[in-house]
């Protein structure tokens, strides 16, 4: 254990003051943090290496996260240090099956007021992507193992990395957990996201399923799913659930939202449309959601116009808190 009476804090200047300094010099000073017993110093000097590529570490980086695996929680809480040198492993795309299959199943259980919380949630993840990018043969059993993780995190991070393994085998996988549901909707939605990955052609109409449930938790993520992949189809599918209801619910703006992140030409041209010829409400709400476009300036003549054209308080209101005052969405 690090005693109480060390301070990391001018070991981190002389790291950073490396790092600023002659590029040559920095792998050695780097070797030397790894080693250090303070997990911030570590920490560091893992985020340098994964920022800077310095793939010559990689046997460092590794090493020092098999020296922090057996450690108490004492030693590195948070995982902070464990969680930052696997992102910079991932990051140099190490090909370490064996490290990465000890990190998915690491659990750092870690004392909070009335039990304790499992620390090591992110780094499973983490460790989830590192593996479905290396050539071990079995990864896509240890992801199908995360699947069924106690913690909601672990789970989507399952469902992200699967979306990195042989495409057919992540489609049916994919599919059949959406099928199946998650007490968390993100959950879902990281698998209907996944499947739009690996199967951009079939997948849409699979996801648009999703957007009749009932759980309009799950209608959301769908909707979010579509419009974040930015695939064609995705987008016009969207809009014909949009068109299909003459009377509009708020549970529909969620098609809008989807729409939002989608980004492209045609789906700005839709939802200008609604803004200038849409009900107030639904109109007032999407010009603050498209606020988080407030720097395309294109974009910011389009709407104005057609907030202008629609004439309507609440819609012209919304303009100017969000749009002309940069007030907050």
């Amino acid at each position: 254990m690090v005693r109480k009476t060390e301070d990391p804090r001018v070991r981190l200047e002389r790291l950073q003051a490396a790092a600023d300094g002659d590029p040559a010099a920095l792998p050695e000073a780097l070797r030397a943090a790894l080693r250090d017993p303070h997990p911030l110093t570590v920490a560091r000097a893992a985020v340098l290496c994964g920022e800077r590529l310095l793939y010559d570490l990689e046997g460092d980086l590794a090493a020092a996260f098999e020296r922090l695996c057996p450690l108490p929680y004492k030693q590195d809480p948070q995982c902070m240090a464990k969680g930052a040198l696997a992102r910079a492993l991932v990051a140099l795309d190490c090909q370490d099956a064996a490290l990465y299959r000890v990190g998915i199943r690491l659990r750092q259980p870690e004392p909070v007021w009335g039990g304790s919380v499992d620390t090591a949630v992110d780094l499973r993840s983490t460790c989830a992507m590192g593996l479905a990018q290396t050539r071990y043969p079995r990864a896509l059993i240890d992801l199908v193992d995360l699947l069924a993780d106690p913690e909601p995190r672990a789970r989507a991070g399952a469902a992200r990395a699967l979306a990195l393994v042989e495409p057919l085998a992540a489609e049916a996988l994919l599919r059949c957990k959406a099928w199946f549901g998650d007490a968390e909707p993100e959950v879902v939605g990281e698998c209907l996201a996944g499947l739009l990955q690996v199967a951009p052609e079939e997948a849409p109409g699979f996801v648009a399923g999703f957007l009749d449930g009932r759980d309009p938790l799950i209608r959301e993520q769908a909707a979010l799913a579509l419009g974040a992949s930015r695939l064609e189809p995705a987008l016009d599918l969207l809009r014909e659930r949009w068109d299909a209801e003459p009377f509009k619910r708020d549970q529909d703006r969620v098609l809008l939202r989807g729409a939002v992140l989608h980004r492209s030409e045609a789906a700005f041209a839709w939802l200008l449309e609604v803004v200038a010829r849409g009900d107030p409400r639904i109109a007032a709400w999407l010009v603050e959601e498209l606020a988080v476009y407030r720097s395309n300036a294109r974009l910011a003549e389009r709407l104005q116009v057609a907030v202008q054209t629609r004439d309507r308080p609440a819609v012209s209101e919304a303009w100017q808190r969000v749009w002309e005052a940069g007030g907050e969405t």
